[in-house]
């Protein structure tokens, strides 16, 4: 989808952008990390032509952009910065329409759209819809930006660190909520940012840069398996690489099957479960299973085939379990997933980076 050739941006004869080559194949969530001055936000402006190119090339689907009328191309990507830069006097469906009414779509496909997205980002139509920017939180605020940057259905999004003006809590929601997205519309992301842990969060590759040049473009785990030199290896941070490793691996590709039986317990330190007549774990906390008090399982118990198996291994040590069961939507046990294996997967990781 984006191919970066040679891609070189010069000021007063210095190289901000120095000779950086790379390939985001549709689909993918590439992100642009660095420190700062690095170069990533002027590679991601050259790309809609914010800035203009001073060496190189940029393809874009198989058009060089230096060739695209500037309207065609600003209508095939969308693009999303931090301030979200709303429109202040107009509402949040007008914000999220603009690109579609630019385009003169007809007003039942806007509303249409409009609705479709402000769903996908769990803005209730009938209560954000006619609300204005200023009434907005900040989380909300930047999903409705996104949501624009979405609205007229754009080739790529291009992101520029979306998230870096909000609280660490309702950051870590729009994290999750963008990985979502990306999961439901498939789309080709460009995302800048300078925050590793988010880059983890998020990317299929992510593009290391320092000094304007490109030091590293990989997957996620081989960059932290095998990173390419000491700058790479420190940028990551070795202290919690363990921790890193495991927020890249996903419940579903680990999970074994349950070991419950019908009605059978499984014992952790101080809990266990058993099955209720629907399949679905009940716990009981710190009690004998002939007690009779059997309470539904609380989902902090659980994990869910798409949690990182960071976040089960957290769960496991802060409720004192050494396994977790696997629950699909419905609430039915699907698997298990034991601090044991988890650990296995952790030294089989450190080998082998795929």
């Amino acid at each position: 989808m984006i191919e970066l050739q040679g891609l070189t941006k010069t000021y007063a004869g210095k190289h901000v952008v120095d000779d950086v080559s790379l390939t985001l194949e549709t689909g993918e969530f590439g992100v642009l990390i660095g420190p700062s001055g690095c170069g990533k936000s002027t590679t991601l402006k050259m790309i809609n032509r914010l800035i203009p190119l001073s060496g190189g090339r940029i393809i874009l689907n198989g058009d060089d952009v230096n060739t695209l009328p500037t309207e065609q191309l600003r209508r095939r990507i969308g693009y999303a910065i931090q301030s979200t830069g709303l429109f202040p006097h107009w509402s949040v469906a007008q914000n999220i329409a603009t690109v579609p009414q630019l385009l003169k779509w007809p007003k039942s496909r806007i509303d249409d759209r409009v609705d479709e997205l402000m769903a996908m980002f769990h803005l209730d139509p009938s209560e954000f819809r006619h609300k204005y920017p200023h009434q907005l939180s900040g989380g909300q605020a930047q999903r409705v930006g996104v949501a624009r940057a979405l609205a007229a259905d754009p080739e790529v999004l291009l992101m520029d660190e979306p998230f870096g003006a909000v609280d660490p809590i309702t950051r870590e929601v729009l994290q999750a909520e963008m990985k979502r997205v990306h999961q439901q519309t498939g789309k080709t992301i460009v995302f800048v940012t300078h925050d590793m842990d988010e880059a983890l969060q998020l990317a299929t590759r992510i593009a290391l840069l320092n000094g304007g040049r490109l030091v590293q473009y990989d997957r996620p785990i081989e960059m932290m398996v095998t990173p390419a030199d000491d700058f790479v290896r420190e940028f990551i941070g070795q202290a919690d690489l363990g921790l890193k490793l495991l927020s890249r691996r996903w419940v579903h590709q680990y999970q074994r099957p349950p070991s419950l039986a019908h009605h059978a317990t499984l014992p952790g330190l101080d809990h266990c479960w058993q099955l209720d007549d629907a399949g679905r774990p009940v716990a009981l906390e710190g009690a004998r299973l002939d007690d009779g008090g059997v309470t539904p399982v609380k989902s902090e118990w659980t994990a869910t085939p798409d949690m990182s198996l960071k976040e089960a291994l957290s769960r496991m040590v802060w409720y004192r379990v050494m396994v977790l069961p696997v629950i699909d939507e419905a609430g039915k046990l699907i698997g298990e997933i034991g601090m044991q294996g988890v650990m296995g997967i952790q030294a089989e990781q450190r080998v082998h980076a795929s």
